[in-house]
């Protein structure tokens, strides 16, 4: 078979093994991507979506905004050449250096926020430190008149150590987001969720 016949086939079985579910039409694309992506059924329970999150995201890739992501990781998996059809970028801004009190990736986040007034979209797949410090930069001011305007918050970090209470935390707040409760995440589930979003966008061109 060739590739795209097996996603085709791969997709046809998620969708018959999922059977009925509470999500929007518009958010299942994406509940399949994760599920295609990691094997795994868990995440058509564990995912949450604010309501306005899928129509964020599209509305940032279509115009042009470029997408924050905390490690090289997601950054690897995201289809580029559609992303680049609308003209935004990925951009991922590692500190060369630990600090005391703050991680590389914490670091690079509240950097690029600071110098790049472009991003649309952030995704953080491997660091609950860096979710931490997003939650934080964008809870110092009301939506309405933020300094760091970002349409959508995508935080699926992985792990034992802060990963459930960071994402806890993410799907109390009141700006767009996309989580994943529970442990499970990692990289290549915030890729997914970014790929499915591209996918939407140039599918309702």
């Amino acid at each position: 078979m060739y590739p795209k016949e097996i996603e085709k086939r791969s997709f046809e079985i998620i969708s018959g093994e999922l059977g009925k579910t509470t999500f929007r039409d518009i958010e299942l694309p994406i509940v399949k991507r994760v599920i295609h992506t990691t094997a795994d059924f868990d995440f058509a329970k564990n995912l949450r979506f604010h309501p306005k999150a899928v129509e964020a995201g599209v509305s940032a890739i279509k115009n042009g905004m470029d997408i924050l992501v905390d490690v090289r990781m997601v950054e690897a998996g995201i289809n580029k050449q559609l992303l680049g059809k609308w003209g935004g970028k990925v951009i991922c801004n590692i500190a060369k250096t630990e600090h005391k009190t703050q991680t590389k990736t914490e670091r690079g986040i509240e950097a690029a926020l600071k110098k790049n007034k472009n991003i649309g979209i952030i995704a953080i797949g491997n660091a609950p430190t860096a979710l931490f410090k997003v939650l934080k930069l964008l809870a110092m001011y009301p939506v309405s008149r933020n300094p760091y305007p970002v349409p959508l918050v995508i935080g699926v970090p992985v792990g034992f150590v802060r990963a459930v209470e960071s994402k806890e935390e993410l799907s109390r707040m009141k700006y767009p987001f996309i989580t994943a409760l529970g442990r499970k995440g990692g990289s290549p589930v915030a890729a997914a969720i970014i790929n499915a979003l591209l996918k939407i966008a140039e599918e309702k061109i």
